[in-house]
């Protein structure tokens, strides 16, 4: 789920106004698969030819975590953004909506563990 959730924010990366302008993303579509590994979103060094970003307090990036990851199925259901249509998501929910509470905050904490290794994470 995380290594999908990785490929998915590469994959999700907005496009300029003209889709023949192509997408802000720097990486090739071509190399995209090979290059969404974790180590992608550990550097501040953003492959975007252009950005907006907000340097997060801990309790801004705790809300994106969740927001990413939702505590509930029931929190997921009013999540924002394009993660509804995200695999990575898609695998979380189901996830979540099969295990019991308590298995459910240890895969959390798992994730988060590696979400805390980012040096960025998609605005939500």
């Amino acid at each position: 789920i995380y290594e999908q959730f990785i490929f998915d924010v590469i994959e999700q990366a907005p496009n300029r106004k003209s889709k023949r302008d192509g997408s802000y993303l720097t990486i090739p579509v071509d190399k995209r698969i090979d290059l969404a590994q974790p180590e992608l979103l550990q550097v501040l060094e953003l492959p975007f030819d252009q950005a907006q970003y907000c340097v997060c307090t801990p309790d801004q990036w705790k809300m994106h975590f969740d927001r990413i990851f939702p505590r509930t199925v029931r929190e997921a259901r009013a999540s924002g953004q394009n993660f509804p249509s995200c695999s990575y998501y898609k695998s979380y929910i189901a996830l979540a909506s099969a295990v019991e509470d308590a298995h459910l905050i240890r895969i959390r904490a798992a994730l988060r563990k590696e979400f805390d290794k980012l040096a960025w994470a998609p605005w939500t």
